[in-house]
């Protein structure tokens, strides 16, 4: 399904046949929100929380299919967990749950320094709205939003952000794009760590900070999965903050596009490559890495070591790379700011590369 035309459906499905005077939730006087918005959901599939009030969440929300939480103008203050997908409900490859809608409302932890673990998390789900969210609830340790084997997801003007300061050399990501595997995906049960990717995942306009900004992870420690590759990720019109590792990692990720995006890295890890601005990288041996097209331009990226790195550490190549009219910064030189290289001693990490209009400088 093309990306623009799974939004519109998705809208739609929800929206049809939900009664307006349904599922408004007022706060409870005993702060059990958690429980009325459960409930209201498992009633109608429709929650509305109302403009101006607090809600307090003890534990988490659980979704299930077809359904919209509206929570525009309200702070929900949570105290573990924000939404999950029900466990109950789980099935293997993007059937878990579907047709889902979260507009608006500011989510906050009840924490000062924010809560361990995931805000969102989302396993095996596919058609999934995050929209015009502010989500502060997660320390610099733990994730504002997973996304576990997750397809059709559009998560558009979103604030995403750590709260506290994270380890000096933490790599944990607000935005977390994951294979269902052993060690990216541990809370699953063995039935569901299949090594399923993620697919057409979009980030629009949203503001992204955290120890890594947003990252697709690979199966570094799951050797049976080290080939799965991540497909469609589209990243545009963001602000992207990496505090202590790469703003923006892509690894094992296919038809990519990032566009029109500022990307900083603060990393004091100069030599390292978790102080790379925007880090794309191959893995294994991936099958849809050589037919792949990808697309970085019109961006703003600052970086330690590199600035931007397109590089194969195995013999897959990227099918294609466009990188055009980006303003490229790295802290060890211009020379440094744009690096395409190949660690296994071929000559690129893609079949052709086209770069134009592209400017560097010493950061």
């Amino acid at each position: 399904m093309k990306r623009w035309l799974f939004l519109v459906v998705l809208s739609a499905l929800i929206l049809c046949g939900i009664d307006a005077q349904a599922g408004v939730v007022k706060p409870t006087a005993d702060k059990k929100d958690a429980l009325a918005i459960n409930e209201e959901l498992r009633t109608t599939g429709y929650v509305k929380l109302l403009q101006g009030k607090t809600y307090y969440l003890s534990y988490p929300i659980w979704l299930n299919s077809n359904q919209m939480i509206d929570a525009t103008g309200a702070t929900l203050v949570v105290s573990k967990s924000a939404v999950r997908n029900d466990p109950k409900n789980y099935k293997k490859d993007y059937s878990s749950m579907y047709n889902i809608v979260i507009r608006g409302g500011r989510w906050v932890s009840n924490k000062k320094k924010g809560n361990k673990g995931t805000a969102f998390s989302f396993a095996h789900c596919r058609r999934i709205i995050l929209e015009g969210m502010d989500i502060q609830t997660t320390n610099a340790e733990g994730h504002g939003i997973e996304l576990v084997g997750c397809q059709d997801v559009s998560i558009k003007k979103c604030n995403v952000v750590a709260q506290g300061k994270g380890k000096a050399k933490s790599v944990e990501e607000m935005i977390q794009i994951d294979l269902a595997a052993p060690h990216t995906a541990p809370f699953l049960s063995s039935k569901y760590r299949n090594g399923l990717p993620c697919n057409n995942i979009m980030i629009d306009g949203c503001v992204v900070k955290g120890n890594r900004g947003i990252c697709a992870n690979y199966a570094k420690k799951d050797k049976k999965y080290r080939n799965k590759c991540h497909s469609k990720i589209t990243i545009t019109n963001s602000v992207i903050t990496g505090l202590k590792s790469e703003a923006l990692a892509l690894f094992n990720a296919a038809n990519v596009t990032v566009q029109n995006n500022t990307i900083i890295t603060n990393s004091k890890r100069t030599g390292e490559a978790y102080s790379i601005g925007c880090h794309m990288a191959a893995f294994g041996k991936n099958s849809m890495l050589p037919t792949s097209v990808n697309t970085v331009m019109n961006n703003t990226i600052m970086g330690g070591r590199q600035g931007f790195q397109l590089c194969s550490h195995s013999k897959s190549q990227y099918g294609s790379l466009t990188i055009s009219n980006n303003k490229i910064y790295c802290k060890k030189g211009k020379k440094n700011a744009l690096v395409i290289t190949n660690n296994t001693g071929g000559k690129s990490s893609a079949g052709t590369v086209i770069e134009s209009g592209n400017e560097r400088y010493k950061w």
